[in-house]
């Protein structure tokens, strides 16, 4: 089997929903890099990228001027192989950042073939350890909303039975978040698991005086509350709080993930397969925290299908994140949750192949 094309597309697709904003962001739109790795034999893997701002046609440059002519002519069943040879080739422009973007959507395409011609889709490839995913939801969280559309959207979600719901925190006055959380927590049932997510903005001081404030409302996790390069005071506010602490929305390597856990700078493990290079670390990763009895709940905004598949197969990932809902239909098979659980899908491949109508009316140049 040869590579014989290799094709992309930039996309930005208008959310459609209300605004989503968080402490860093508030986006009305999300740009995806879409790529196409054709053979000889007729079958075709089909991988992406995404990002919340603009920027993603830097990743495709990437894809097209460096691994697309590297590509060509090489077996994409070597797939380890070849994702070795194209992280390798970026000496001077960085092995992170975008590069890695871009090899994250190559991996992906790659996954892709191989599971088409194995006639599978990836968690039975990968042997499951069961056969549905729990779902939890942010969608009825986002900071942008009053208190009061907060209780009434978080109620919405335990209605359809989400049974644990997330929320934004870091207004500039962490008082505001601290009543916000009191309100919702006293609003939705007892047993509904209340998550909280900073996005980053605190310093230690601020994550240590209202991380155990919050801790009074039977937190589940906080998320993200500093930044993200700064391991050692994530290390000192896990060892000061009782609440337990997440990240890995923005952890971009294995090696990154090994040093918070060998520091103990983390409690819920969020590895997400689009922010680093592809499913095989994703798998490193997961493996790694199970050796430290550690949960991996993946940060995931428009990739469940992918990480619902891998959480299938992993034991330490009890639940995955259900967010930018009204993006679930641009796949060609959405990926749908029913009563708080995600169906899995049974066609063969990796099935995150975005509908053609969308390839079309939102592609840029």
């Amino acid at each position: 089997m040869k590579i014989n094309n290799v094709e992309t597309y930039l996309l930005d697709i208008p959310l459609k929903q209300k605004a989503i904003t968080d402490s860093q962001t508030k986006l009305d739109s999300v740009e995806f890099v879409v790529v196409r790795i054709d053979t000889e034999e007729g079958i075709s893997g089909w991988g992406f990228n995404w990002n919340y701002t603009k920027g993603t046609r830097a990743v495709q440059a990437i894809i097209d001027d460096n691994y697309a002519a590297l590509l060509m002519n090489k077996d994409p069943l070597m797939h380890k192989k070849l994702l070795n040879e194209l992280h390798y080739t970026n000496h001077f422009i960085g092995q992170v950042g975008v590069t890695r973007v871009g090899l994250c959507a190559v991996n992906l395409a790659l996954w892709d073939i191989r599971l088409k011609v194995s006639n599978m889709p990836l968690w039975k490839y990968l042997g499951p350890v069961k056969n549905k995913v729990k779902a939890y939801n942010t969608d009825g969280g986002w900071l942008g909303a009053s208190t009061d559309e907060l209780i009434e959207d978080m109620n919405k979600l335990i209605d359809r039975g989400f049974d644990a719901v997330k929320m934004k925190l870091g207004r500039p006055d962490p008082r505001e978040d601290y009543e916000r959380v009191k309100a919702v927590r006293d609003a939705i049932p007892s047993n509904v698991k209340l998550m909280t997510d900073v996005n980053t903005v605190w310093d230690l001081k601020t994550a240590k005086v209202w991380g155990r404030r919050l801790e009074e409302f039977d937190i589940y996790w906080l998320e993200e509350p500093m930044n993200p390069f700064n391991k050692r005071d994530h290390a000192i506010l896990a060892r000061d709080l009782d609440i337990p602490v997440a990240a890995g929305e923005t952890i971009y390597t294995k090696y990154d993930f090994r040093d918070y856990i060998e520091s103990g700078a983390v409690d819920i493990v969020q590895a997400d397969a689009t922010k680093l290079s592809g499913i095989d670390e994703w798998l490193d990763v997961a493996a790694l925290a199970r050796c430290y009895d550690l949960e991996v709940i993946p940060h995931t905004n428009v990739q469940q299908k992918l990480h619902v598949q891998l959480a299938a197969a992993s034991p330490n990932v009890p639940m995955v994140e259900n967010c930018y809902e009204s993006l679930s239909t641009i796949w060609e098979e959405p990926i749908e949750v029913i009563d708080g659980y995600y169906t899995l899908p049974e066609e063969p491949g990796l099935g995150c192949k975005l509908n053609d109508s969308i390839l079309e009316e939102c592609r840029i140049g």
